[in-house]
């Protein structure tokens, strides 16, 4: 998918909405007091189906939803392992399949659903359809045939300005909510900023000793990212609230200097927890796009090409899109990556590793 929208950057500007973005952060605003962090509401054993719980936001969602007096059902294509999700009910089958997640709402009281669904191929149109389109509007449907009283929605703070595939379907499912589409159901779309283990992603290289690499200046874009535990939380507030009912809820880390950042302050985070001296490498955001349009052509004749060509514009839509949101929860970014201090991380390229199949992103802290 081009990125059309954001080919053309100024760098000079995008710093300097870097800088007021700064500036409003760090002062007492009163967009920072939008959300009271904080636990919200207590279940009473309600069944609340989890699309996507055996995801990275998912295992923090389930058990904030069995401490909140809740009952999860979760639905996996395999057998658990014994006490992966304790107070939960775990259903084997395909929630992506009709069928299967039909059964689920036939045998099973659900009051309300929360969808965390996401594809895994996030450059692949007919997968992101059928994952971040397909399953969750069949899941609503189900859910507003069978009188669930919520459907909570997990998007993407990215549809304010799409440019990733998911990105798109996710705000096809908005729509469709807001629009009533499937019937009547009480909805709330929640849009977090982004994760820790997505600005993790270079750790490993710079704790084995390689330079972190930004463009041109390394300040284009501003995010206040979120940690799973906290969206959990904010997640499981929204349950039962008619306050929450038809609306859309951006939200992000806190604005504290450990959690708001630039690709160059996130780098340099990097460097000052493990001790290390700054080694950043600069690359033009011109000879960036030239790889990016070098790629498009060979993908042409080469179609695997396509792959490289998604990096390549993915790896620059994160540089350039400011992701930045009213904050919830006290975790920040910094303490994520102490956490990461002691780990062990894989040599070699990135070509190499991703060739191996290594796992890059700390998915499991």
């Amino acid at each position: 998918m081009p990125y059309s929208s954001i080919e053309s950057v100024d760098p000079v500007k995008a710093k300097a909405h870097v800088d007021e973005l700064r500036a409003f952060m760090s002062v007492d605003s009163p967009v920072k007091h939008t959300y009271t962090t904080g636990k919200k509401g207590q279940g009473s054993g309600q069944q609340v189906l989890v699309l996507g719980a055996t995801g990275y936001i998912g295992h923090a969602l389930v058990p904030e939803l069995v401490a909140r007096g809740y009952t999860p059902v979760v639905v996996t294509r395999k057998s658990l392992t014994a006490g992966e999700f304790p107070g939960a009910k775990v259903v084997v089958g395909d929630q992506v399949n009709a069928r299967d997640l039909a059964r689920v709402f036939d045998q099973h009281d659900i009051k309300a659903v929360i969808s965390l669904i996401s594809s895994r191929v996030p450059n692949d149109v007919d997968e992101c359809r059928r994952v971040d389109y397909e399953a969750v509007s069949n899941a609503i449907d189900l859910a507003a045939k069978h009188g669930v009283e919520q459907f909570v929605h997990i998007s993407d703070y990215g549809v304010y300005r799409p440019e990733l595939l998911p990105q798109v379907f996710k705000l096809q499912v908005e729509g469709e909510l807001i629009g009533g589409h499937h019937g009547a159901i009480n909805w709330t779309i929640v849009r977090p900023t982004a994760y820790y283990p997505y600005l993790s992603i270079n750790f490993g290289d710079v704790k084995n000793g390689e330079p972190y690499r930004i463009f041109d200046h390394g300040e284009y874009s501003m995010i206040n990212p979120i940690a799973r535990e906290d969206l959990a939380e904010f997640i499981t507030n929204t349950l039962f609230d008619s306050d929450q009912y038809g609306r859309i809820l951006p939200v992000g880390g806190p604005w504290v200097e450990d959690n708001i950042c630039t690709l160059k302050s996130a780098g340099l985070m990097m460097f000052d927890v493990l001790g290390k001296e700054p080694n950043l490498t600069v690359e033009t955001m011109d000879s960036w796009d030239k790889k990016i349009r070098r790629m498009r052509r060979m993908a042409i004749v080469y179609p695997k090409m396509r792959n490289v060509a998604f990096y390549l514009e993915a790896a620059k839509y994160w540089t350039v899109v400011t992701h930045v949101a009213p904050p919830y929860g006290h975790r920040t970014l910094r303490e994520f990556f102490e956490k990461l201090k002691d780990r062990e991380y894989p040599t070699g390229s990135f070509r190499e590793r991703m060739k191996a199949g290594t796992q890059l992103t700390p998915t499991d802290v």
